[in-house]
């Protein structure tokens, strides 16, 4: 089962590809129309610019996918269509799974038994789907039941 968050964020690199562009527009023609402070001006097409770049930098691709025995989880840059492996464990090792939300991603936080008790490791997403959402769940419940007949 395979959990992923490509088509969310190339949704996203579309919307903010399109604010950016909205954002040279209104600076273009608010320079000779509107009767505005040139700073003003200036200063407010900035930080949209910054804000929206930064956004597009910072998306990352994820991919979950869960084997018959081991759990893999893929984090890459959005240009390099490069992903590698962050995290590759056993099922039987993975005491817990969730995801938290946050203002404008979710992070998945993944519990891991090792030899030197319980470790955590936690992951930018950005936004999954209602399936991929469903999904989640179904991987949540088999590594609840893993545990379960480890135990």
């Amino acid at each position: 089962m395979k959990i992923n968050n490509r088509r969310k964020t190339i949704l996203a690199v579309y919307g903010f590809s399109f604010i950016l562009l909205l954002d040279f527009i209104f600076l273009f023609f608010a320079d000779r129309f509107l009767k505005m402070n040139d700073t003003t001006l200036y200063v407010i097409c900035f930080i949209i610019f910054l804000l929206a770049s930064w956004r597009l930098i910072t998306l990352k691709l994820f991919s979950l996918e869960i084997t018959e025995h081991i759990i893999s989880v893929k984090y890459g840059n959005l240009f390099s269509q490069l992903k590698r492996p962050v995290l590759e464990v056993p099922l039987q090792k993975v005491v817990s799974l969730k995801i938290d939300k946050e203002i404008m991603d979710r992070i998945l936080l993944i519990s891991i038994k090792s030899k030197r008790g319980i470790r955590n490791f936690h992951y930018r997403i950005g936004s999954i789907s209602n399936t991929e959402a469903e999904k989640f769940e179904k991987i949540k419940n088999i590594i609840k039941a893993s545990s379960i007949n480890e135990a």
